[in-house]
């Protein structure tokens, strides 16, 4: 049973370490060329989710505050009908952000695809992760087994008056990070 409870443990605290003093918020995030912008589904009217309207405007304010100079958008293709990365690229070109400084990608259909098209497709050695809090330490560890030098800054949901949603992603972030923790890719 012993064993069973470090088996257990060890998925949070390989999330834990391989974040541990990078987790920044706008004001104190080290500068980077490039945020990327994880997906967290459109609603049925193409808008983007009140999660992912949070990040997004976490990553419009590490934008404006010149902590990074352009911003990869990653999700579905496919999310209820629409491209996710297209629909959050619109919200922030129409919350004012230069199109020129939004990149897309249409393949981060989950948080490893996203870590590692930005190492491999676009190259990056160096990103800020832009995700919830809840969410935050295990894309930081993934994006650094990617390869890439990751530092993240979180959109506070809970704070934001998404209470549940916070507390059901908390609870997810275990199977997930357990997922990532034992899935050698």
């Amino acid at each position: 049973m012993a064993g069973l409870g470090v088996a257990a443990a060890l998925p949070s605290a390989w999330a834990l370490t391989r974040s541990a003093h990078r987790i920044s918020t706008v004001q104190d995030a080290p500068p980077t060329e490039y945020a990327l912008v994880l997906g967290a589904g459109v609603r049925w009217d193409g808008l983007p989710s009140r999660i992912l309207q949070g990040r997004l405007n976490v990553a419009r304010e590490l934008f404006e505050a010149g902590r990074v100079r352009r911003i990869i958008v990653s999700g579905s293709p496919e999310s209820r009908g629409h491209s996710e990365p297209v629909v959050m690229r619109h919200h922030l070109v129409s919350h004012g952000i230069p199109a020129s400084a939004v990149v897309l990608d249409e393949s981060g259909v989950d948080t490893w695809s996203s870590c590692r098209r930005a190492a491999e497709d676009f190259g990056l050695r160096e990103v800020t992760v832009v995700t919830t809090r809840f969410h935050l330490r295990r894309a930081v560890a993934l994006c650094r087994r990617a390869g890439i030098d990751a530092h993240g800054v979180g959109h506070d949901a809970a704070a934001d008056g998404l209470r549940r949603v916070s507390a059901r992603g908390a609870r997810r972030e275990f199977l997930a990070t357990t997922k990532a923790f034992w899935w050698r890719r």
